[in-house]
């Protein structure tokens, strides 16, 4: 039977973590892309209508607009761990990753933008899992 180190389990599960918050993004990228469409038919039939009042695209772009800052926090999260990524792929600094990701969730939650820490919580919470596993 194998021995891996802790350090080398702890690598592998931050790759999963990055390749989690990856996937995430390219799924929200489509759905972006949906409602996109969507919100394109709905302003068409709108304009079709007459601008009846009935068939204004409100739904819709409230939906488009919340799962744009949905996107863009996955794509600031990422940006972050990029930084903490060495060119072999791993995370030397996982911990001072983790301070930092955590500082920036206190930081929108202190400016009220609580979708948004809400969003950074989900991750960092997954990121202290996986540091605390370590010890």
């Amino acid at each position: 039977m194998a021995i891996i180190s802790k350090s080398t389990e702890v690598q592998e599960e931050l790759n999963v973590l990055y390749d989690s918050l990856l996937d995430r993004r390219s799924f929200l990228q489509n759905e972006l892309k949906a409602l996109r469409e969507k919100f394109n038919k709905e302003c068409d039939t709108y304009i079709s209508s007459g601008y009846d009042a009935a068939k204004a695209p409100t739904i819709c772009n409230k939906l488009h607009h919340q799962k744009f800052v949905e996107y863009d926090m996955y794509c600031y999260i990422i940006d972050i761990v990029n930084d903490f990524r060495d060119i072999y792929g791993n995370f030397p600094e996982y911990v001072e990753m983790y301070d930092t990701l955590y500082s920036s969730m206190i930081q929108f939650a202190d400016e009220e933008y609580y979708e948004c820490a809400a969003i950074v919580k989900i991750w960092v919470d997954r990121l202290y899992t996986i540091i605390v596993n370590k010890d």
